[in-house]
């Protein structure tokens, strides 16, 4: 085999084409695969002056009696070429950066300059920009060999390297979130992102991560950011699409602002809850929802809770296994293990099982707010919203987190506690304020209420449970 560096322009490769003189050989060569998305961005990348990978053709010299012809079979760059091809064809416009935002998804540093190709096809762009597309070159390797069987072993171990997976070409994305979750999920093998210790020592990075770590580092970074824009309303998906998506839209993210490091406070805060080495590593939706948990706890709550943390962590991680392995399954497996296997990165999905894991966590670690006063804390907010389905008890229709009250069914001037049992999810609007309107929404609650909905409050009360029961709450770490 032969293999001969050479150069051919644009125009050069697209008039063989054109002539039938450059062809895919169709036995070993995969069809047309690229979206239009991507041919697009690659004739904007020549366009730009960026460098194209190298494309290998195998020169084939025939010879049919008296007559002879030169050909090229493609065997790396098909898709390069089909959509070079199909620009110069005219058979579709290039991305406008500004117009086309949200599909093109180009970084700031480049929609902030001028794009004058930007939604032309190659009929209407400027004749001198149409001469230098042309007129580029491109880094050929030609092949000839005797032998056709070594174009095809050729193709095979071209293919053979190891594609970059959909987290290592974030890694690659401009952007200061992109440096974020670098520094916060690490890569190893680089001193400059060593990562945070949550990820090192709880989830616990392997020398072999290729971005595993980093890509679950972005999705609870996303659940966390997504939940403060929102102000604790809504989680998100987590699936490629909407990592993707959070990525594009964050190119300017705050790596110091002052959410950015509450974030990474309350990791470490695990990390010291967690990190005594007596437990198997977090699996991702663990941490996820352990995150969420500690983050509504972070502002208005005592560190009372903390000391039964890590019991009733061991303790949920149990029952969820107990209740997996029963006949029938039980509770825990219903409401949460078996979300951990199906649409596991849906907002549905994430949402259901963490609405049962803020519940059981609520109950064995009974946080105490700082300030205690008629005012339900966010983790009770959070409780009763899911409780009562989103819907105002009052008016019976749909509540936004934003106009979401808790109302105290028994007056707290006349010693109604602020528990869960005695609070009930009404629009602000709706929020009984008079004696009188009080006293008719208790008289509801009190006929609406069945035992079982009282019973499905909260579960079993410590001091009560049995110390070795599953159903109990965690022994006391104090």
């Amino acid at each position: 085999m032969q293999a001969t560096p050479d150069k051919q322009t644009v125009r050069e490769l697209l008039e063989l084409r054109r002539n039938n003189m450059l062809t895919a050989n169709p036995e070993y060569q995969r069809g047309k695969v690229w979206t239009e998305a991507q041919k697009k961005k690659l004739v904007d990348s020549v366009l730009r002056g960026y460098p194209i990978p190298l494309i290998y053709l195998h020169h084939i010299d025939k010879k049919v009696g008296p007559f002879g012809r030169d050909d090229l079979e493609i065997i790396d760059g098909q898709q390069r070429l089909n959509a070079l091809w199909e620009f110069g064809e005219g058979a579709w416009s290039l991305f406008d950066p500004i117009v086309d935002e949200e599909e093109a998804r180009f970084p700031s540093f480049i929609k902030a300059v001028p794009c004058p190709w930007g939604g032309k096809d190659i009929h209407s762009l400027d004749p001198t920009i149409r001469q230098s597309f042309l007129d580029t070159p491109l880094s050929i390797v030609m092949i000839k060999t005797d032998e056709p069987n070594e174009a095809r072993d050729l193709f095979i171990r071209l293919q053979a390297g190891m594609p970059l997976n959909s987290q290592e070409k974030r890694d690659a994305w401009p952007g200061d979130f992109t440096d974020y979750i670098l520094r916060i999920g690490g890569k190893p093998g680089l001193a400059k992102y060593p990562g945070h210790d949550f990820f090192k020592s709880l989830v616990k990075v392997k020398s072999t991560d290729r971005g595993e770590i980093r890509q679950l580092a972005a999705q609870m970074a996303m659940i966390y950011f997504t939940r403060r824009e929102s102000g604790g309303e809504r989680l998100c998906s987590i699936d490629k699409d909407s990592v993707d998506t959070f990525y594009y839209k964050n190119l300017d993210f705050d790596a110091y602002s002052s959410g950015s490091k509450r974030y990474e406070d309350i990791l470490k805060l695990i990390v010291q809850l967690l990190g005594d080495g007596k437990r198997k590593r977090l699996q991702g939706h663990e941490a996820i929802h352990l995150m969420l948990f500690v983050d509504s706890l972070f502002d208005s709550y005592t560190l009372s809770w903390t000391k039964k943390f890590a019991t009733a962590f061991d303790l949920f991680r149990l029952q969820v296994i107990t209740d997996t392995k029963r006949e029938p399954v039980g509770e825990f497996y219903l409401k949460y293990g078996q979300w951990t296997r199906t649409a596991t990165d849906r907002v549905d999905t994430i949402t259901r099982r963490h609405e049962f894991f803020l519940q059981q966590m609520y109950e064995w670690t009974k946080p105490a707010m700082k300030d205690p006063n008629r005012i339900f804390g966010e983790l009770e907010r959070e409780i009763i919203y899911a409780r009562d389905k989103k819907r105002c008890q009052v008016c019976d229709a749909e509540v936004l987190w934003a106009d979401s009250e808790i109302h105290h069914v028994e007056m707290h001037s006349l010693g109604g506690k602020t528990s869960l049992e005695n609070g009930a999810l009404v629009h602000k609007k709706c929020h009984p304020k008079s004696a009188t309107e009080v006293a008719a929404f208790a008289s509801k609650w009190i006929a609406k209420l069945s035992a079982a909905t009282i019973s499905a409050v909260g579960i079993a009360d410590p001091a009560t449970a049995g110390s070795g029961s599953p159903q109990g709450a965690p022994p006391s770490t104090s």
